[in-house]
C-alpha cells in the first residue's frame, strides 16, 4: 500500500489525480480504495473518495431481483456512465471546474442521492473504485489505474459469503455470478483490456495478503 500511495503522490498534474481502482466483482476494490485513501492522506494529500456503485440507474435492484439482466445488458446499462463522466471525472480533469458530485443514486433504497457538490483542490487525489471504468467513453478521463487480479472461483466464493446477507439464497448468488457476472466481466476484459492498461497490478486472490505484481515507473 505504501508503494502504491508513493506512486500516486509522485504524480504532478495541474488538476486532481484521478486514480481508478478496478477489477472483477468482489475483487476487493472498495477495501483497497479505502486503505489507499488512508495511505495518501498520511502523505499530506487531500483525498476525494468515490465509487461508480453510486451511479447505478433507477430500478437497478429490481431488475436484479427479477433476474432480468443479461451479461451484455448489465455491462451496457447497469451504470449511468454518462453521469459518472460528466459530474465526477470530467470536472476533475484538464480544464475542469473542480466542482463534482460523488454519487447520484442509492440503488439499495432505489432513490436519488441528495444533491451535494464538492469543491476539490487541484492538488488532491481522487480515488474512485468500480467495475467497467475503462470503457471507451471513460478511458481518457483517468490518470492512474490499479487493477486487482482475482480468479473466477475466488470471485464466486467471496460473493457467496458477502451477498447472502441480502439475497438470502446461496444458490441464487452463485447462479447469478456464474451466469451474469463472470460473462459480463469477460465482455469488458475482452473489449477494453483493463489489465493491460493498468499502471499497477495487485494479485488479490488472498485478500489478507495482497501481492503487488507490477508497478509502472511513471
Amino acid at each position: 500500500m505504501g508503494r502504491l500511495a508513493d506512486a500516486v503522490c509522485r504524480l504532478a498534474l495541474p488538476h486532481p489525480v484521478r486514480v481508478g481502482v478496478t477489477g472483477r466483482c468482489a475483487a476487493g476494490k472498495s477495501s483497497l480504495g479505502d486503505e489507499l485513501e488512508t495511505a495518501v492522506r498520511e502523505r499530506g494529500r487531500a483525498v476525494l473518495r468515490a465509487s461508480i456503485d453510486d451511479f447505478h440507474r433507477p430500478g437497478h435492484k429490481f431488475r436484479s431481483m427479477r433476474e432480468e439482466w443479461t451479461p451484455r445488458t448489465y455491462y451496457e446499462e447497469g451504470y449511468d456512465y454518462t453521469a459518472f463522466r460528466d459530474v465526477l471525472l470530467g470536472p476533475l480533469g484538464p480544464g475542469g471546474s473542480l466542482r463534482c458530485r460523488t454519487g447520484i443514486f442509492d440503488s439499495y433504497h432505489d432513490e436519488p442521492i441528495p444533491e451535494q457538490w464538492h469543491r476539490v483542490p487541484p492538488d488532491a487525489v481522487a480515488i474512485i473504485d468500480g467495475a467497467y471504468i475503462l470503457r471507451e467513453e471513460l478511458e481518457a478521463h483517468w490518470d492512474w489505474i490499479i487493477w486487482l487480479d482475482v480468479d473466477n472461483e475466488t470471485m464466486v466464493e467471496r460473493a457467496r459469503q458477502r451477498d447472502i446477507a441480502w439475497v438470502h439464497d446461496e444458490d441464487a448468488v452463485v447462479r447469478r455470478y456464474r451466469e451474469r457476472s463472470i460473462p459480463s466481466h469477460e465482455i469488458y476484459e475482452d473489449e477494453c483490456r483493463p489489465r493491460e492498461k493498468a499502471h499497477a497490478i495487485v494479485d488479490n486472490n488472498r485478500i489478507a495478503e495482497p501481492r503487488l505484481v507490477s508497478l509502472a515507473a511513471r
